[in-house]
């Protein structure tokens, strides 16, 4: 191994003898905030729906539907900051190719079915007032208002974003130091399951702050 390193080194002094130095620079952005924003689901973030019989299910197209399920999401800055909402999909090698289907896990090599979340205008508060709802499908560089806003699996869809404003009709996020959502789960099973024993759903995401 000495050997080889001698001999690179020797190559690597007689290239520079012979040839101008090439260079490129590196540069280093960003911004760094003094706010910090904090965010809570009730229940510790469980969705949990016992035992569930398929029998006693509503159907709709190829799944099974499972009861909609409501928790409380909060968000509290220390000041007024801009922010957005991503979440990403724990589970998801058991989801489907839609953006905003999320995986409820598998049972013998098959999946299970996927939920989605999402929240509506009416529901939410922010600082304490009404609070409205928009997205962005490019990272934050435009936005849209949205008055139902479905969460997209930041792995698949890398560009949304959902965000607060204080305002109806809103073009771009407010800053906010307090925001209070009724998050809505709804969940789907698949029709093609082939079960010969219980089966344990197994849905994670997790939901991140990320400031604007």
């Amino acid at each position: 191994m000495k050997t080889s390193v001698l001999s690179l080194a020797a190559l690597l002094c007689l290239a520079t003898t012979h040839a101008m130095a090439a260079t490129t620079d590196l540069t280093v952005t960003g911004t760094i905030t003094p706010t910090a924003c904090t965010p809570t689901l009730s229940n510790g973030g469980q969705v949990d729906y016992g035992v569930v019989s398929l029998a006693n299910l509503g159907e709709t197209g190829n799944y099974y539907l499972l009861p909609a399920k409501n928790l409380s999401f909060a968000i509290e800055c220390s000041a007024p900051t801009s922010i957005a909402v991503i979440a990403s999909d724990n589970r998801r090698d058991s989801a489907p190719s839609e953006s905003n289907r999320f995986g409820l896990g598998m049972h013998e090599d098959q999946q299970l079915g996927n939920f989605f979340i999402r929240w509506i205008n009416g529901g939410t508060l922010v600082d304490g007032e009404t609070g409205y709802h928009l997205d962005s499908l490019d990272g934050g560089t435009s936005w849209i208002p949205a008055s139902t806003l479905i969460l997209s699996d930041f792995g698949k869809d890398s560009g949304f974003r959902a965000s607060f404003a204080n305002q109806p009709s809103p073009s771009a996020p407010s800053a906010v130091t307090s925001v209070s959502i009724n998050l809505e789960v709804n969940g789907f099973l698949n029709k093609s399951l082939t079960l010969t024993d219980n089966a344990q759903l197994d849905g994670s995401a997790t939901l991140e702050v990320v400031y604007l």
